[in-house]
């Protein structure tokens, strides 16, 4: 069962070898540029997590109705998230918060410098792994 205080969905997409990485707007006003996970955001008063990562994939990706695993809860960055995966659709469109969807392998995220990472994306490296399970 999923956290009932959870505040904010965030959702994994895998193509079978390799996860997808939203690289946020340019202009965003929080961590512009930065590699995040495909999707995400804050759950809205009387909504669901799945609905809220429902209607987060629709609105920054324009993908709807993709079946999404629950993977369970967790603390990231003072956050409690609940996070969920599903795979990679053959087709998307980004929205106006998203510069590009991208695949990279979990060993390459890491690399990368902390500062190109959100830093729930960086908790959640710390965290597990990045296991994605």
């Amino acid at each position: 069962m999923l956290n009932d205080v959870a505040s904010s969905a965030l959702i994994l997409l895998h193509d079978g070898q390799d996860y997808w990485w939203q690289r946020r707007a340019f202009d965003d006003d929080s961590y512009p540029s930065c590699l995040d996970f495909a999707a995400g955001g804050s759950i809205e008063s009387g909504e669901t997590p799945r609905a809220a990562a429902l209607r987060e994939l629709e609105e920054e990706l324009g993908i709807s109705g993709l079946a999404l695993e629950a993977l369970g809860t967790a603390q990231l960055d003072g956050e409690c998230c609940v996070l969920f995966r599903g795979a990679l659709p053959a087709c998307w469109r980004l929205g106006s918060e998203v510069a590009e969807l991208l695949p990279m392998s979990l060993e390459a995220l890491r690399a990368l410098p902390p500062a190109q990472r959100h830093p729930q994306l960086n908790a959640w490296l710390g965290k597990d792994g990045g296991s994605g399970s």
